[in-house]
């Protein structure tokens, strides 16, 4: 077992233990870089066969998911060995097992069952169309995180495998009894297993859903899966025939692809029996009209020639009215313009674009919008080879940071365009550096750096503008990585901002990049004035700061996007503090909780760590402190939902015990506030808490 505290690789600390198996252990860690957690799976290599089986299936599991991204797929972002312990990084999953919420509350309701199929749908059926294609295997509801948020997260890969058209026989029998297909066992000796493949997991999915649509444990007697309408009459008919057709013995008696099962899921109330005989009434009325529209269609054709300008109009109209709607804050009566557009005219890409700004920048729900574009080119060649949205889907996941998702798009992208080719090509290079567990960062800065020279000598436009962007928000994210990067950051971004003013306002989405380029510099200046020895230049660069956190505040919604306005005006706090200029720094903080309110968890957090270090530096002696201001933050902060869960307010709560346990007579003797004359830095040797620990915030978190 690894101790709490202890810094893995020099950048994961250690924080608890969330879960044991027989041979490992997984912790919640902090990145130290990141500001970020992660899920660490640690297993001692003893040597013995047990272990070097599981020391495989994680091999086989990093090797599986540091290649995918899809929003219910985990993340491994790196493999660390020491000390005769392996320990795999991964994504952190909030959240419960299925598995639990079904022994606690049984059966849950069909809508959000089938919600959760089209998740897990969709999820596999990314992982069948991967080259070679990724058969899960062990689809059970104990490997479904529940996330708080409402949404599922697959884990636990360990017995996933590459489908091989050409392998006549898996070699060993994976999966759980009750929830694996036939043909993952054979017969009680094993024999008779022949391959798995994507008709595999559509089985493994359709027993859990059956387990947690009826409560019906197929792993417990009688050992079946039976037509769900015999446990709950009140279920659909459409859904029972889905989940009988996922669990046939034969895999050729079932859906051959996750594709035809989602299709299912999508249309399950059109099997029901209700529905058929509904539908079966209103055919008589459609045959009454039929004759009519027959008529209408023939008189269409005769004109369509002419109507083509017709289209185009109505086409440009809808674009306009989806326009308006947007400008007015009505994103969803928008979305619905524009795939009108779309359904006239479905080659072009305007309409598709504009419908992945609104997810992108209206709704803060990027990945929404990009699964719904993905759908679209999936089924569409012509825009499969459109190489304007291609780029834009690009651009977009290389934003998120899912690079393995951007460089499908960029390589698709014909290299003989003379819009996107070369430029795709500088954004496949960073991609697959970037989408590497340990990146090559010397090779990463070379790429920034020509990308950065082609980018200078582009003409004036949106693509350049876009570069300048991404070259900002990748050096800010690279900081401590990259040598010099704050300073490049500025440097390009002050230049994109120059260029934007002469621009004259002819780029449509000018205030989007000046607020993105203004947020980037903050921390770039925060940077470089924490690196430089010249006092001067330390205080230009950080009123430079100042300045930007202002523009940025001036542009963005509390309520809309409050990780980011929370974010800047602790940024704004300390650089007062780093400006010696405390009165406002508290000013700046009590403005900072004021306006959070019980959203302010990280402001909390970070004034009294602030306070901390400030009568620390006096006083090394908690127990003697008389700190009526400190005591109120933190009572203050004692009434945020969910603070006593931040690693770092307990580890401050912890340190300040000797000062909080005083009684309250002891608070009265003596006045040790800090002095507002001059900062004060941490203690010599202190290491509970940081300065500084939110000056990457506003280039990596602010547009999850």
């Amino acid at each position: 077992m690894t101790d709490k505290g202890t810094v893995l690789d020099g950048k994961y600390e250690i924080l608890k233990e969330i879960g044991r198996g027989g041979m490992s252990v997984v912790y919640v860690a902090m990145d130290l870089r990141l500001n970020k957690q992660w899920a660490i799976k640690e297993i001692k290599d003893d040597g013995s066969k047990d272990t070097q089986t599981l020391l495989k299936g994680l091999e086989r599991e990093a090797n599986i998911l540091k290649k995918v991204d899809h929003p219910v797929l985990p993340r491994i972002v790196d493999i660390i060995q020491k000390d005769n312990r392996v320990y795999v990084v991964m994504d952190y999953v909030e959240g419960r097992p299925i598995s639990e919420i079904l022994k606690e509350q049984g059966a849950q309701p069909q809508e959000q069952v089938i919600e959760w199929a089209k998740q897990l749908g969709s999820a596999l059926d990314y992982l069948h169309s991967m080259d070679p294609p990724i058969i899960y295997r062990d689809m059970k509801p104990s490997n479904i995180m529940l996330k708080p948020d409402g949404n599922v997260k697959l884990i636990d890969f360990g017995t996933a495998k590459e489908y091989k058209a050409e392998n006549n026989a898996d070699t060993t029998a994976l999966g759980t009894r009750g929830y694996a297909a036939p043909e993952q066992f054979g017969d009680a000796q094993g024999r008779g297993i022949y391959n798995t493949d994507a008709r595999t997991d559509i089985y493994c999915l359709g027993a859990t859903l059956y387990h947690i649509v009826t409560g019906m444990n197929p792993c417990e007697p009688p050992y079946e899966i039976k037509p769900i309408r015999q446990w709950d009459p009140s279920l659909s008919s459409g859904l029972e025939k889905i989940l009988i057709k996922c669990t046939q013995s034969n895999p050729e008696d079932r859906y051959q692809s996750c594709s035809e099962l989602l299709y299912a899921l999508d249309h399950y109330d059109e099997l029901d029996e209700r529905f058929k005989r509904q539908s079966r009434i209103k055919f008589g009325i459609f045959a009454a009209t039929a004759a009519l529209v027959l008529l209408f269609s023939l008189v269409s054709a005769a004109g369509f020639s002419g109507n083509r300008n017709l289209l185009n109009q109505n086409y440009i109209a809808l674009i306009n009215t989806g326009d308006d709607y947007r400008f007015a804050g009505e994103y969803n009566e928008a979305i619905a313009q524009y795939q009108n557009a779309i359904q006239v005219n479905p080659k072009n890409e305007e309409a598709y674009i504009k419908i992945l700004n609104i997810y992108v920048n209206n709704l803060n729900n990027p990945e929404a919008g990009l699964e719904i574009i993905a759908s679209y080119i999936n089924s569409s060649k012509a825009l499969s080879k459109n190489n304007h949205l291609l780029y834009q889907m690009g651009l977009t996941y290389f934003d998120l940071q899912s690079y393995d998702s951007s460089l499908r798009y960029f390589r698709m992208i014909d290299e003989r365009s003379d819009e996107y080719g070369e430029n795709a090509q500088y954004y496949i290079a960073m991609a697959m550096v970037m989408s590497e567990p340990n990146p090559d960062y010397v090779e990463l800065a070379e790429d920034l750096a020509s990308f950065e020279a082609n980018t200078s000598g582009m003409a004036t436009g949106e693509a350049k503008f876009m570069n300048y962007k991404i070259l900002g928000m990748v050096y800010v994210r690279n900081i401590g990585n990259i040598d010099g990067a704050a300073e490049a950051a500025v440097r390009i971004l002050t230049s994109a901002l120059s260029d934007l003013n002469q621009s004259g306002g002819e780029i449509s989405n000018s205030s989007n990049y000046y607020y993105y380029y203004n947020l980037y510099l903050i921390t770039a200046y925060q940077t470089v004035g924490s690196q430089t020895e010249v006092e001067e230049d330390a205080e230009s660069a950080y009123y430079e700061a100042l300045t930007c956190c202002d523009n940025v505040l001036s542009q963005i919604d509390r309520l809309e996007n409050p990780t980011v306005y929370e974010n800047v005006l602790i940024q704004k706090a300390e650089l007062y503090h780093a400006l010696g200029q405390e009165t406002q720094a508290v000013a700046m903080y009590e403005e900072a909780a004021e306006q959070m309110g019980s959203a302010g968890q990280a402001v909390y957090v970070s004034y009294l760590r602030y306070l901390y270090n400030r009568y620390k530096a006096e006083n090394p002696d908690v127990s003697e402190w008389n700190a009526p201001d400190l005591l109120a933050v933190y009572e203050k902060g004692m009434e945020v939902p969910g603070i006593n869960d931040n690693y770092e307010w307990k580890a401050l709560v912890n340190s300040l015990q000797p000062y909080l346990n005083r009684t309250p007579d002891e608070d009265t003797q003596g006045d040790s506030s800090p002095t507002q004359a001059e900062p004060a830095g941490p203690a010599e040797g202190e290491t509970v808490v940081e300065e500084g620990s939110t000056q990457e915030a506003a280039g990596t978190t602010q547009e999850e």
